[in-house]
C-alpha cells in the first residue's frame, strides 16, 4: 500500500515504521480473529478529516466492541450498514444530548448520528486503538500505543494552537505527549455518564466553539437546525 496516497498530507506526522508494524499485525489479525472496526474504516478517521483543516482533535478509548457497531469515526454508529443496531449507542446518546442541551428551545434538529460531518469539518475523531476484538475491551491498547503516541507528539509540535477534547480515563494518559502551545480540555467519557445515568456537560462543545472563534473567527456546526 502507497500511504502517502492512502493517508495523504496525515503522514507527515505519523511514523510510518510504526504504522507499518501495526498494519502487518492486523493483516494477520483480520484473518484470523473477529475485529471492530471492519478493516476498510480502521483509517476513516483520518480519510475523512484534511489535514490542512484541522481544528479539533477528539480522542476516547476502544472501538465498539461490539460486531457491526463501530465505523472508524469515534462515537459514531451508521444505522445502515448491513448487521448495523437500530438504535443509537448509549455513548452517543449521551453525547448528542451533550451537543444539542435540550434544556435550551430549539427548532427541528438534524443530527448526523455518523459524526462523519464534524470530521469533515476539520475534527479528528479518534479512538485511543483504532481496533479491537470483538467483545474483548483493550485487547488492542498495547498495539497501538505507541504509534498514537507518536502521532499525538507530532500532531502538537507540528500543529500548535489545536483544541484536544480528552474523554475519559484512557485518552487521558496521552496528556504528556501534547505540548502546551495548544489547548487541553479533559472531561468524563460518555459511557461513563451512560453508566450512571448522568448527563454530559453541554459546555464542552461551546468551549470548543468559543476558542475557535477567538483564535480563529471559526466554528464547528455540530447538528442542523431547521425553523
Amino acid at each position: 500500500m502507497n500511504l502517502t496516497e492512502y493517508l495523504g498530507e496525515w503522514t507527515k506526522v505519523m511514523d510510518e515504521r510504526e504504522l507499518l508494524k501495526v498494519m502487518s499485525q492486523l493483516n494477520t489479525l483480520y484473518g484470523t480473529t473477529l475485529i471492530s472496526p471492519n478493516k476498510k474504516d480502521v483509517f476513516k478517521a483520518f480519510t475523512l478529516c484534511p489535514y490542512n483543516n484541522l481544528k479539533v482533535i477528539m480522542l476516547g478509548m476502544d472501538p465498539y466492541p461490539q460486531k457491526n457497531v463501530a465505523t472508524g469515526i469515534l462515537f459514531g454508529n451508521n444505522l445502515e450498514e448491513p448487521g448495523a443496531t437500530l438504535s443509537l449507542s448509549p455513548s452517543l446518546q449521551i453525547l448528542k444530548e451533550g451537543v444539542i442541551d435540550y434544556t435550551i428551545p430549539h427548532g427541528n434538529i438534524v443530527f448526523d448520528n455518523t459524526l462523519e460531518s464534524w470530521a469533515k469539518q476539520g475534527v479528528l475523531m479518534l479512538n485511543s486503538a483504532l481496533t479491537v476484538e470483538v467483545n474483548k475491551i483493550g485487547s488492542h491498547t498495547q498495539l497501538w500505543r505507541l504509534f498514537m503516541s507518536r502521532l499525538l507528539q507530532n500532531l502538537s509540535i507540528n500543529n500548535p494552537g489545536l483544541i484536544y477534547v480528552l474523554f475519559g480515563k484512557q485518552a487521558q494518559t496521552f496528556i504528556p505527549y501534547i505540548n502546551k502551545a495548544n489547548y487541553l480540555i479533559s472531561c468524563n467519557h460518555p459511557a461513563y455518564h451512560a453508566r450512571n445515568g448522568t448527563p454530559m456537560d453541554t459546555g464542552i462543545f461551546k468551549e470548543v466553539n468559543r476558542i475557535l472563534q477567538q483564535t480563529n473567527n471559526d466554528s464547528v456546526q455540530w447538528y442542523q437546525e431547521i425553523n
